[in-house]
């Protein structure tokens, strides 16, 4: 404390620097953290505008630091802007600051903090919970490759990169999403057809937002997914729902409607699984044809097909322009990737990329590099086929159970394809009962009729039993309590 002695503090400046100093970080150097606690002061207003700070053998002696941290500390703070020196004047704060743009007025900071009341989100999507629907198994993506790819991107970007972007998202991603669309779907279009957008539901909002300029109805499947009528209704179209059965979305019903735009999921329905049948598509472009109609088709999870080889998608079908393809990559690789596309004729085009601008919303070039490269070195078309093979072995590990249980073949649904299948209940079985039961012992399922939008669901119930995000372990456990659980229901 000699130095104390030998340097006096006013008491404005003694009560400046007595406020509690942050702790260190980990890996944090003495200089680092001397450094962030002057600029954390001042930018709280701890330390106001023209304010005198200490010499740093005062606030070495104080903080228990050598002064040669804190000179290279002050150094890095003057550069910066936060403080200002002057031989003879000494050290002061800023009266202009770096953060000036950043932070809120000090009388903003100075008011009272109103308490935040965040209300607690619901989900069931989450991964490893037995039996939700739509999720991926991340546990086993080659995190080795995509860092590969990753690096690779990153070494070759361009300032050009960096602004400037095409309104579609990067060339060589789009090249690649052509690629494996004319292998995998039939699909065969030309990049300038496709436009990058942030997964499923941001392409199905753009739709949305399309069809709302043109003051159109939308029929949707029903049951369905439901998030897509709501982003249909949110833009202010009105939502019409059409019934599903064995061989898909009713189309003859669709004559008798106002409908100018039709949203379906013709490869594996969501959420009975089932297929659009080969003339139900014929009937479905005639109708899109001749009323000069729009079909927006989801192609949510057509990359993994177990037994046989996909149909082709409706899209391949359509010579006409009347179909928008929606595809996306969050469940075909991971998440957290946001990346998804939309393939569509120049004139619907025109109208998607007029809305996606608007927004200002795209994903980051670096991610779309990175997953141009991952399909480029055939690292996605290895995942994909390493994860269809797991996703068949945890089905079936399920259905085995379940037979075994007295569950009878036939009561399966939408087997051939996807992250889940459903189960068809004997009629008077509450899905209710048999949800509440389930979750007794850890389980959620979902009843189909929760994916009902207006219409008064069928009397035949219906759970929808996902296998994707679990661990071959908790999917023979999970599969042995829920077969327990269904005996006292069959």
């Amino acid at each position: 404390m000699s130095a104390m002695s030998t340097e006096k503090i006013s008491r404005k400046n003694r009560g400046m620097f007595d406020f509690p100093m942050l702790p260190t970080l980990s890996g944090e150097t003495k200089q680092e953290w001397a450094y962030r606690q002057v600029a954390h002061a001042i930018a709280a207003r701890l330390l106001p505008a023209g304010h005198s700070v200490p010499s740093t053998r005062v606030l070495a002696a104080r903080w228990g630091v050598s002064r040669g941290v804190l000179e290279l500390a002050f150094e890095r703070l003057i550069h910066e802007g936060y403080l200002k020196a002057e031989v003879g004047r000494g050290t002061w704060v800023n009266e202009v600051l770096p953060e000036q743009f950043l932070y809120a007025t000090a009388d903003t900071l100075m008011a009272p903090h109103l308490p935040l009341v965040v209300e607690p989100i619901s989900t069931k999507v989450q991964a490893g919970q037995p039996f939700v629907a739509r999720v991926p198994d991340t546990t086993t993506f080659d995190l080795k490759a995509w860092r590969e790819s990753l690096i690779r991107s990153a070494k070759t970007l361009q300032n050009s990169d960096l602004s400037n972007q095409d309104p579609r998202g990067l060339l060589s991603l789009r090249e690649e999403i052509c690629k494996h669309l004319a292998l995998s779907r039939a699909v065969f279009c030309v990049p300038d057809q496709v436009l990058i957008v942030g997964g499923i539901r941001h392409a199905i909002d753009l739709c949305a937002q399309v069809v709302a300029d043109s003051g159109a109805a939308v029929a949707i499947e029903e049951p369905g997914y439901r998030s897509a009528a709501e982003l249909f209704a949110a833009r202010g179209n009105t939502v019409l729902p059409v019934v599903v059965d064995e061989n898909g979305i009713c189309v003859s019903d669709l004559h008798h409607l106002s409908a100018r735009a039709v949203y379906v999921t013709p490869a594996h329905q969501a959420p009975t699984g089932v297929m659009l049948s080969p003339e139900r598509r014929i009937e479905l472009l005639h109708w899109a044809n001749t009323r000069g109609a729009t079909v927006i088709e989801d192609d949510y999870d057509s990359d993994f097909s177990y037994d046989a080889a996909p149909l082709p998608a409706l899209k391949s079908q359509d010579q006409a322009g009347s179909v928008i393809f929606c595809g996306s990559f969050n469940k075909s690789l991971f998440p957290a990737l946001r990346v998804g596309y939309i393939v569509a004729n120049s004139t619907r085009l025109n109208a998607l990329i007029r809305a996606h601008a608007a927004m200002g919303r795209t994903a980051s070039v670096l991610d779309q590099l990175t997953l141009a490269d991952f399909m480029r070195t055939n690292a996605f078309a290895s995942h994909l086929k390493k994860v269809r093979l797991s996703y068949q072995k945890k089905r079936d590990l399920i259905l085995h159970e379940l037979c075994m249980a007295g569950v009878p073949k036939e009561s399966f649904r939408g087997l051939h394809a996807g992250f889940h299948f459903v189960l068809r209940l004997p009629h008077g079985v509450s899905e209710d009962r048999l949800i509440a039961c389930a979750a007794e012992r850890g389980l959620v399922l979902q009843g189909v009729s929760s994916f009902y939008y207006a219409n008064q669901p069928p009397l035949t119930p219906a759970i929808v039993i996902g296998y994707a995000a679990l661990t071959e372990a908790q999917t023979r456990w999970n599969s042995r309590q829920l077969a327990s659980v269904l005996k006292q229901f069959l």
